[in-house]
């Protein structure tokens, strides 16, 4: 697995370690469904209101509501499991800087002065060159055929990357290769190849995690208007910036628990791991090792190994900081689930709000995917279940969906036309967004009701069918 910034414990004395109990105060509604806390939850008056080992539940957020508690005491080690401020703080902060190679900051220094880290964007666009698809959905040879593909190019992945670790020497070549296909495929089928690389969020295997984070990150470069050529050395850079992580200790790369200041310390050791290895990779484009030197850094200069800002970071890392984001977010690890694809989305756009990202990036980001990620789930005002089949421009809450299952909860077994569905052009919307990879339960999302009108609509129509009943 690749978890460069595992949420850290806020008070450093663990509970096997002392007897005082460590609390922070925490928003109610930041509380994460599906989530099991490791010591009992309190009201800022002392009052238990969830024993230890307990999970959260929308009935238990529901409950706090109607007595109008807004805030209450967590112990701090379950603080960044269970409420997404403070895991969107960890994701934030980093307190220590990593140690740096003067040798390798000054040649990246060089190559800085040099212009390598201006964009130069030439010639055809690559998103001229994607065909639209329209509401058309996949062919099933397609799909079965992007897949085939996606294991391919992660088990050659895996090779290059114990290869290099061995201190042998590899071609790029492969590498390139892998890319150059990857956006053939882009190209061929945008959401196609977005929704097969979504499948691998249940494997934290590095070289998966690579391989998202390159889909991504391409897409995205390919939403922005860069060239084939940029494209290219954004999916080269995802593929192989973190191959350092074999190089941090196996516990600390596989975590069963958080990891605490210390240990995120020695993850952030990779950059310089990974830049070493990338020396024995013959072939690679010079800006690579730049941009992956940077992959970590973050817009408001909280990020690492030299907490640069703004523009002082490369494009194409600020693209793969947020690729990176995204992939984490939604891939399960050991000690805690994944976030369905569209509650990593509100995380992201929340840190963006805070400086994290580069906003141009982000909207790229929403073009490229919606804010109901192709291949999430979702409930639709009419009752139906259906699966994001396709973004829709700038449409971002208005996907192209396929329907799965009727407003009677009988499955859709058929992709044919009468079941995809252009929400921009429909009479129904998303009422909730489901957590397809892990997690019990629906995210409601009332706010993406049209309008109040259509929202008292909708109660209304619970409301009597309740008393039918």
């Amino acid at each position: 697995m690749t978890m460069h910034q595992h949420p850290a414990s806020e008070t450093s004395p663990s509970p096997e370690n002392t007897t005082t109990t460590q609390t922070v105060s925490v928003d109610a509604s930041s509380l994460i469904v599906g989530r099991e806390t490791r010591f009992p939850l309190y009201d800022r008056a002392g009052v238990l209101l969830l024993a230890e080992g307990s999970m959260i539940t929308e009935v238990f957020k529901s409950k706090l509501r109607e007595r109008f508690i807004t805030r209450l005491d967590v112990h701090s080690d379950d603080a960044n499991l269970i409420s997404t401020e403070h895991v969107v703080a960890s994701l934030e902060k980093q307190k220590t800087s990593v140690p740096c190679d003067e040798a390798i900051d000054t040649q990246l220094k060089k190559a800085v002065k040099a212009g390598l880290q201006f964009v130069t964007n030439e010639g055809t666009v690559a998103r001229d060159l994607v065909e639209r698809h329209g509401t058309a959905g996949y062919e099933e040879e397609t799909r079965d055929e992007m897949t085939r593909r996606t294991t391919e190019d992660c088990e050659v992945i895996d090779d290059l990357m114990l290869t290099v670790a061995d201190f042998r020497q590899v071609d790029g070549g492969q590498i390139r290769t892998s890319i150059d296909s990857t956006l053939k495929n882009l190209c061929q089928d945008f959401d196609c190849v977005n929704a097969a690389a979504l499948q691998l969020s249940d494997d934290a295997t590095l070289a998966r995690h690579c391989y998202r984070m390159a889909v991504l990150g391409m897409s995205i470069a390919v939403e922005l208007g860069l060239n084939e050529q940029n494209v290219s050395r954004v999916g080269t850079t995802g593929l192989v910036h973190d191959w350092g992580m074999l190089k941090v200790p196996e516990e600390i790369r596989n975590p069963s628990r958080p990891l605490n200041s210390v240990e995120q310390f020695e993850v952030q050791k990779h950059v310089m791991h990974s830049l070493d290895m990338l020396s024995r990779v013959k072939g690679l484009p010079t800006l690579v090792p730049l941009v992956s030197y940077q992959v970590h850094e973050q817009m408001n200069g909280q990020g690492y190994p030299r907490r640069r800002h703004g523009a002082n970071i490369h494009l194409f890392a600020r693209i793969l900081n947020v690729a990176h984001t995204y992939v984490e977010l939604t891939t399960a690890y050991a000690y805690r689930p994944a976030l369905s694809p569209y509650d990593a989305m509100l995380q992201i756009l929340k840190a963006t709000k805070q400086g994290v990202h580069d906003p141009n990036v982000i909207r790229a980001l929403l073009r490229a995917q919606s804010l109901f990620p192709v291949g999430s789930t979702v409930m639709l005002s009419s009752g139906r279940m259906a699966k994001v089949l396709r973004a829709n421009g700038d449409r971002f809450t208005e996907p192209i969906v396929q329907i799965v299952q009727d407003q009677h909860g009988r499955n859709v077994l058929t992709a044919s036309a009468e079941n995809i569905v252009d929400l921009a052009q429909g009479d129904c919307y998303i009422t909730q967004a489901l957590p397809i990879l892990h997690g019990p339960e629906a995210i409601p999302a009332p706010h993406f009701l049209k309008n109040a009108a259509a929202l008292k609509k909708v109660q209304s129509s619970k409301t009597q069918e309740a008393s039918n009943h």
